[in-house]
């Protein structure tokens, strides 16, 4: 779901197939704390948020969903099941208090409260006056019972303040010992938030200054961010941003008595020891510290918090090589919140950029696009706003979104350009040009590199960057098929890259590692183009050994990686291949990737047929395709569909089935391209040519055709189509057209 998640329709589109899963299976799907995405009246943040939950819900299977939020959702989906009322499909269950046996016994059970029970501390009549009047207070609410468990080791003071708080409870003391009679609060949610803001806001007043300032630090900070060896370092900055007097106090010594309080919770990070203690606060508590901290305090944390995430990345870009990659992804997506309160649009972009520069993976791409659309609407029409919108293109290019990259680029390009940005113009023609070659256009893309090269070096851009340049070229005549020139060029320019020094003395707009990793990308492709297979294996190694040596994350070296198994099929070293294919694929379902997945059996499939195992061939490839259809890019769906024709005939399967998946191949292509490639006609009037003099078992209609390839579990074809552009109105047109055109190049001789 992640790589459609920022495709609004698409994603609507999708959603009929996880409620159909739902119908099949039997899965519990739990969405905890949902109070985050819904507005104080209930309504969803996210309209996307509101599809999903229809979608869970729309279903009569046996799979559930718990969905769990302090405040109740306006809008459970009730329109996407019109024939099914709210009360048939959820229950609702309101969990926000204890019974009263239940507080009862959780207080017997406490430290502080079970001494007074006993009678250990005040004797045995005031304690229990004391328990009592501290169970009507609290309602059976478990965070007011841990509050009033914090206050419980001084008497006197708990006395005090169940006095204030019992004045915040609405309805007086008629409601609250109602709790007595009933058995259970008559008190809603709502009410219940308000008494823990009430709570928390007294526990806060009867704080020093400086716990006090300690605990609307912490609530101020995302919940990721509440960790001991984050605070610990930012606490004396805050410190001195808030202008108190002399050193920031002990930071243990002033934790003491928010845990002694019941406002935080310091939690042990057996898993990650490299955090420290993790800091653990109510989300009602949070709330109202921050409310209670109020704008200006909030504004020092995030100009903390940002200057602190901002040195992470700066330290992680000076280490990639060295393993600080994953500190610059860490370090974007943990300082965007507080960068973007700031309305700081370009120090944001950057370390967006750079993040998925280092990790694309479907999650990191979900999670950084709308931040980036956002940005780039905010400043749309200011100085930053071409170079911010500059950025979100290069996003979507990284997330394979190439006709609405194009489409940016293009107009940045000729933007930056007019106004002398160069820098700009430089990146952005690069972009384009990458564009076109992987879309088939390398003559096209070969005109535009002199162009970038004039805007590099109108940009004063140094030698890394216009190395950087050369490397695309190549890439280019690698298409061209000039690949010796490739090979001769790439060795000259690689002692060049040996003579440079790592930092240079020019500004760059590229990292070192990036251009030898692509230099030596290129060459491996010239290598693959000359059949040189060892050649080809030597520089993977060299790249992967680069990916390691600055902290690539595994998705990254397991997509690069996975190419090295054409070059060891054809070395026969059928053990390899099947031990890399199986890494990466244990990557891929790890990472969610689903491009990877399709792509992964797709290999396994040929890798079983080129030992003779026809039947787990064919097995491989039917999963390969549904892969492919999840990914929903119709050029994969192609090829897949056209690869599963070929192990279905060499498997002696249905001859009739084998002909409709390559038939479904070519009518995609045919609606798809601007011209029917000639490899493609030729590969169907191959096929047909095996049932001379027989005609070939042609499918009689398009929902024929429908249905033979949507036989195998996962295929929409004939969604996928509709979806396609319109060059034959209708399907059977389309079908009609390219079992046209393959029996034309068979009567012209298509079996040679």
């Amino acid at each position: 779901m992640a790589h459609l998640v920022d495709r609004a329709d698409e994603f609507a589109a999708w959603l009929p197939r996880l409620t159909e899963l739902l119908e099949q299976r039997s899965v519990l799907v739990v969405l905890d704390n949902m109070e985050s995405l819904l507005t104080r009246t209930g309504r969803w943040r996210d309209e996307r948020w509101g599809q999903l939950v229809a979608a869970l819900l729309a279903h009569g299977g046996l799979s559930r969903a718990v969905l769990t939020s302090r405040r109740r959702p306006a809008d459970l989906g009730d329109e996407a099941c019109p024939e099914q009322s709210r009360r048939d499909r959820v229950l609702i269950e309101p969990i926000h208090a204890l019974s009263l046996s239940e507080a009862a016994l959780l207080a017997r059970e406490l430290p502080n409260l079970g001494r007074l029970l006993r009678g250990e501390t005040v004797g045995l009549a005031r304690g229990r006056e004391l328990v009592a009047r501290t169970l009507a207070v609290v309602q059976g609410h478990p965070k007011l019972i841990e509050l009033a468990e914090g206050q419980a080791g001084d008497p006197e003071a708990l006395a005090g303040h169940l006095e204030r708080a019992a004045a915040a409870w609405a309805g007086g003391e008629g409601r609250l010992q109602a709790f007595f009679s009933q058995g259970e609060s008559p008190f809603e949610a709502e009410e219940f938030l308000a008494a823990l803001a009430g709570w928390t806001h007294g526990l806060s007043a009867a704080l020093s200054p400086a716990a006090r300032a300690l605990f609307h630090f912490l609530c101020a900070l995302e919940e990721g961010d509440r960790q001991s060896g984050i605070v610990h370092r930012v606490w004396p900055n805050l410190w001195r941003r808030l202008e108190r007097p002399g050193e920031a106090p002990d930071l243990a010594a002033t934790l003491e008595p928010l845990t002694a309080a019941g406002l935080v919770e310091t939690q042990e990070t057996r898993f990650l020891p490299e955090t420290g203690f993790l800091y653990r606060i109510h989300p009602g508590v949070v709330e109202a510290g921050r409310q209670e901290a109020g704008d200006d305090f909030q504004a020092a944390v995030d100009a903390e918090l940002s200057a602190f995430w901002v040195t992470v990345y700066q330290h992680g870009r000076r280490e990639e090589m060295r393993g600080g990659g994953r500190l610059v992804v860490q370090a974007g997506r943990s300082a965007a919140p507080y960068l973007l309160r700031q309305k700081q649009w370009v120090e944001a972009a950057t370390l967006l950029e750079q993040a998925i520069l280092i990790d694309f993976s479907p999650a990191t791409i979900a999670a950084v696009l709308p931040l980036l659309r956002r940005i780039a609407a905010a400043t749309e029409g200011t100085k930053e706003g071409l170079e911010n919108a500059g950025v979100l293109a290069s996003a979507l290019l990284r997330a394979g979104r190439w006709p609405e990259a194009e489409a940016m680029m293009r107009d940045i390009v000729r933007r930056a350009a007019a106004r002398g940005e160069f820098r700009q113009a430089s990146a952005n023609t690069g972009d384009l040009i990458t564009i076109l070659r992987s879309t088939g256009r390398s003559e096209e893309a070969l005109a535009l590199v002199e162009e970038m090269k004039t805007y590099t070096r109108s940009a004063g851009l140094g030698p890394w960057t216009q190395l950087l340049n050369e490397a695309q070229r190549l890439q280019l005549l690698n298409r061209l098929g000039r690949y010796d020139e490739v090979l001769s060029e790439v060795e000259g320019l690689r002692e060049q890259m040996r003579s440079l020094p790592e930092e240079s003395e020019q500004e760059e707009a590229v990292s070192p590692w990036n251009v030898r990793e692509t230099m030596l990308n290129t060459a491996q492709g010239a290598a693959m183009g000359l059949e040189q297979w060892e050649t080809v294996l030597a520089l993977s190694a060299e790249i992967v050994a680069s990916q390691e040596a600055r902290g690539a994350p595994a998705l990254e070296v397991a997509r690069f990686r996975f190419n090295d198994y054409g070059p060891l099929l054809r070395l026969r070293r059928y053990g390899e291949a099947r031990a890399l294919l199986h890494d990466c694929r244990a990557i891929f379902e790890r990472e969610k990737d689903v491009v990877g997945l399709g792509k992964v059996f797709s290999a396994l499939a040929d890798l079983e047929d080129k030992l003779g195992h026809r039947g787990p061939a064919v097995a491989f490839q039917e999963t390969a395709l549904r892969y492919t259809y999840l990914a929903g890019d119709p050029e994969d769906c192609a090829v897949s569909h056209h690869n599963l024709s070929i192990h279905l005939r060499r498997a002696g399967k249905d001859p009739k089935v084998a002909v409709a998946h390559r038939l479904a191949a070519g009518v995609i292509v045919f609606q798809t391209g601007s011209g029917m490639p000639v490899s493609t006609i030729q590969g169907l009037a191959i096929h047909f040519a095996d049932f001379v003099p027989e005609p070939p078992p042609l499918p009689a209609s398009f929902e024929e055709l429908c249905r033979l390839v949507e036989a195998t579990k996962g295929v929409r074809f004939g969604e996928l189509f509709e979806r396609l552009p319109r060059r034959a109105a209708t399907g059977d047109e389309a079908l009609q057209a390219v079992v046209a055109l393959a029996m034309e190049e068979l009567s012209k001789g298509g079996k040679s």
